[in-house]
C-alpha cells in the first residue's frame, strides 16, 4: 500500500495474487496509539469499491524497477476518522477467502494515509507562525517589515518579492506533504533551478542597485522612495521619476501564473509539481530581461566614461 495517499481519493493496495470480488476481500487499517486513545470503530474493515485481477504494475525494491503482476483494489477511505490529525500511521492487512481458506497478507511497513483539509489547515498555521515570527523580528526597533521585500532606494522589489513568495509556496508545500508521509517527498530539480535562479536574479537585481545608488549619492542625485504595490511593475533610475518596465510585468506575469500552476498541480497530483523545463526557460528568459537594464550602464553615472572629445578644429 503507497504511503502518503489521502482519503479523499480512493486507497490503492497492490497484491501479487489474483484476487476476485466473490472472494469477499476485506482492508483493515491496524493503527498505533502511543499517546492517543483508540476511537470506536476506527479499524473496522473496508470493502472494496472495485477489485482489478490480471494487472501489472511497477515498484521501487531496493532502489530497482521491478514489474510486479496480481490485482489492485480500490478502497473508499472517505470514512476513515481522523480526528484533529493531519494524518493516521497505519499497518494494512488485507484478507479474502479462497472456498474454506482464509488469506491473510500484512503492509511490511507502516503507511500514512492523510487528509487534504486537515493537512492544509496544519501547514497554513505553521507557516503563519513561522512568517509572524518574522515579521515581529523584523518589526524590533520601529522597522517597517516590508523593507524585507525592498530596494535600497525603498522601493518593492520584484526579485525580492519574488523569492519570498517561491519560498512561501514551495516551504509550504514542502511542510504538508511532510505531514502526511513518512518521509520528506524529494524535491524536483527542476523547482530546485528555479528557485536557484530566483535567488540568482535576487542577489544580483539588489547589487546592481546598491552601486547605482552609491553613484547617485556621489552626484547628489540619490531619492529615498515610499514603497507601493505598483512598484512591482516600475523602474526607478537614480534621481528620475519611476516609469514603467515591460520586462518587470511580465516576470510578474509569469510569476503569479507559475505559482498558481504549482500550487493547484501539487495538490491535485498528489505530490510536488515537477515544473516542466520549457516554463522553467521562460521563467529565466524573463528574469533575464528583468536585469538587463539593471546590468546596462547608467548615463552619466559617475566614474563612467563619456563621449570621446571632438578634434580640436586646425587654423
Amino acid at each position: 500500500m503507497p504511503d502518503g495517499q489521502l482519503k479523499s481519493h480512493k486507497l490503492n493496495v497492490y497484491v501479487t495474487a489474483n484476487i476476485l470480488a466473490s472472494q469477499n476481500p476485506r482492508l483493515t487499517l491496524l493503527r498505533s496509539h502511543s499517546v492517543t486513545a483508540a476511537g470506536e470503530g476506527e479499524e473496522k474493515p473496508l470493502m472494496p469499491t472495485l477489485v482489478a485481477s490480471g494487472q501489472q504494475w511497477t515498484e521501487t525494491i531496493d532502489g530497482r524497477q521491478v514489474v510486479q503482476s496480481g490485482s489492485i483494489l480500490l478502497f473508499d477511505g472517505g470514512q476513515i476518522p481522523l480526528g484533529f490529525r493531519a494524518m493516521v500511521r497505519v499497518r494494512p492487512i488485507l484478507t479474502w477467502a479462497d472456498g474454506s481458506t482464509e488469506h491473510s497478507v500484512i503492509g511490511p511497513r507502516d503507511v500514512n494515509v492523510g487528509d487534504i483539509v486537515r493537512t492544509m489547515v496544519w501547514t497554513v498555521a505553521v507557516v503563519g507562525l513561522a512568517i509572524g515570527l518574522l515579521l515581529v523580528l523584523s518589526s524590533r526597533g520601529g522597522h517597517d517589515p516590508v523593507l524585507l521585500l525592498t530596494g535600497v532606494d525603498g522601493h518593492l522589489s520584484l526579485a525580492q518579492t519574488q523569492v519570498a513568495c517561491w519560498t512561501i509556496v514551495v516551504g509550504s508545500i514542502v511542510m504538508g506533504y511532510g505531514l502526511i508521509r513518512l518521509e520528506i517527498p524529494t524535491i524536483p530539480e527542476a523547482l530546485i533551478v528555479l528557485m536557484g535562479a530566483s535567488l540568482v536574479t535576487g542577489g544580483v537585481a539588489y547589487f546592481q542597485d546598491a552601486k547605482r545608488e552609491r553613484a547617485a549619492v556621489i552626484a547628489g542625485q540619490a531619492t529615498q522612495r515610499a514603497w507601493a504595490w505598483s512598484d512591482l511593475v516600475h523602474l526607478f533610475p537614480p534621481g528620475q521619476p519611476s516609469e514603467p518596465s515591460l520586462a518587470k510585468a511580465q516576470m510578474l506575469f509569469w510569476t503569479v501564473l507559475l505559482l498558481v500552476l504549482f500550487v493547484s498541480k501539487s495538490i491535485l497530483e498528489g505530490q510536488i509539481w515537477a515544473v516542466p523545463w520549457p516554463l522553467v526557460a521562460l521563467m529565466g528568459f524573463s528574469q533575464a530581461g528583468y536585469l538587463a537594464p539593471k546590468l546596462a550602464p547608467a548615463e552619466g553615472t559617475p566614474g563612467q566614461p563619456g563621449p570621446p572629445a571632438s578634434p580640436a578644429a586646425g587654423p
